[in-house]
């Protein structure tokens, strides 16, 4: 019997979004999942690329049936990124301790080594940068993922900028591992296979969707949407008002 080698570590890290795009199957563009037929919509959150959960289908990667399929993922193209909420106290802290002009580090490298934590250096920020000598300005948080330079608020693309300029030597001071900053700002949404969220048949014959799949029908309409608002040249707040 062979041997299980001893896991010594676990990592994890940030997606990115050629990788993303690399593991996905199919990308996801319409927000229906069934035709008038009961039969999975191409290019939907039921397509047959994703996997299968009904009995006689068989999936379009792996040709495997139910039971044997395990699913794939597959993708959304956001059309405006959005930061993940989970990282915003990481990038209200990466924005005051880089400069907004150029992304280097406002505070000694030897600083950050020694602090426990980054917001212990905070107070250490310098106002100009030590490279480019541009001023910086006063950024606030409002929670959940609202960001003010000053009184002028950042949008999700400006912040994806701004991570974008950090370079990959000062990312261990800043305490990243395992991705790019600016990955913390999603424009891929990975989508899960159908198997995660499986469907069920009701009585009736009706079909009842998975809470997941219910919120990426969401997803997927907006973003949509947005799309057809911004090819119509729709002014900047609306597309705001529709996206949030």
């Amino acid at each position: 019997m062979e041997r299980i080698h001893d896991i010594k570590a676990i990592a994890f890290g940030l997606l990115s979004p050629k990788v993303i795009k690399e593991m996905a199957t199919v990308e996801i563009t319409k927000p229906e999942l069934y035709d008038s037929d009961g039969f999975p919509i191409e290019g939907g959150l039921a397509d047959l690329r994703l996997g299968v959960i009904d009995p006689g289908m068989r999936c379009r990667v792996c040709g495997g049936r139910i039971g044997q399929c395990f699913g794939h993922f597959g993708y959304v193209q956001l059309v405006k990124p959005v930061i993940n909420p989970l990282f915003a106290k990481k990038i209200y802290d990466l924005l005051r301790l880089t400069c907004r002009k150029c992304g280097a580090l406002l505070v000694d490298k030897e600083e950050l080594k020694k602090a426990k934590k980054l917001s212990d250096v905070l107070k250490k920020v310098a106002k100009r940068c030590p490279v480019c000598k541009a001023e910086q300005k006063e950024i606030k948080w409002e929670k959940p993922t609202t960001f003010f330079e000053g009184k002028r608020r950042l949008n999700a693309e400006e912040i994806r900028e701004r991570l974008e300029r950090i370079k990959d030597e000062d990312l261990p001071y800043l305490r990243i591992r395992g991705g790019r900053p600016e990955w913390m700002v999603i424009t891929i949404l990975p989508i899960p296979p159908v198997t995660v969220r499986p469907s069920i048949t009701l009585e009736t014959g009706g079909r009842s969707e998975d809470d997941l799949t219910h919120k990426l029908v969401d997803i997927v309409r907006i973003n949509e949407r947005l799309k057809r608002n911004l090819e119509l040249g729709a002014p900047d707040f609306i597309i705001e008002d529709i996206w949030e």
